[in-house]
Formats: structure tokens, sequence, C-alpha cells
């Protein structure tokens, strides 16, 4: 079987992958208990990636200041470069958060069973 090349989406494709993901989550009414810490590391994981994804998106938007986006208003261009930043920031700090609950949930699992449904 011949191998398959990796799919590269456009930025607007996979954005809307990832809210349509998010909106999937949000809406789980159930889980497995035993599920809990896999969710939270993936959780993790997707955080740390948004992280640096928001971070490249402020370089690119920085570097454009004096190319593409030379046209558009400095102080604007500049502080979308910093929400992007600080947004950036606050998911790496989110994920550094979040990462400290996995062992709860695997302690919680031991103790109330893999099979209790959240």
């Amino acid at each position: 079987m011949p191998e398959l090349e990796p799919t590269v989406f456009p930025a607007t494709v996979a954005a809307s992958h990832l809210r349509a993901c998010a909106a999937e989550l949000d809406s789980a009414e159930e889980m497995e208990l035993a599920d809990l810490a896999p969710v939270i590391a993936d959780l993790v994981n997707g955080q740390r990636l948004l992280s640096s994804a928001l971070t490249r998106l402020a370089e690119r938007v920085e570097d454009g200041q004096s190319g593409v986006l030379a046209a558009a208003p400095s102080p604007q261009v500049g502080a979308l470069a910093q929400v992007l930043q600080a947004a950036a920031g606050a998911f790496g700090y989110s994920a550094d958060a979040l990462a400290e609950s996995e062992p709860f949930a695997r302690i919680a699992a031991e103790f109330a069973g893999p099979d209790t449904r959240l």
C-alpha cells in the first residue's frame, strides 16, 4: 500500500477544526474517570501548541510591520502583536497549571474506579 503524504491544512481550516473539537469537548455530557488523565494530557499538549502558534503569529505580525503591514497604523499593529504574545503566555501558563492536575486525575481514578462516570 502506498504511503500517504501528510496533509497540510490552511490555517483557517485548522482553526475551524480546533473550534469544532473544542465545542465537542464542551458539550460532552459524560466521560469515564479513566479517560480524564489522557484528556487532560491532550489538552495540556494542545494548549502548549496553541501558545507556540500564537507566539509565531505575533512574530509574523511584528515582522510585517516594516513590510506587508506597513500601510496599517503602527500602533494597532503593535497592539495586535502584544495581544497575541499575551494570549500565547496565557495558554502556556494555563497548560502548566492544568498539567499539575494530571496526577490527581490518576489518583481519583484509582480510588473511585476507572469505569466511574463523570
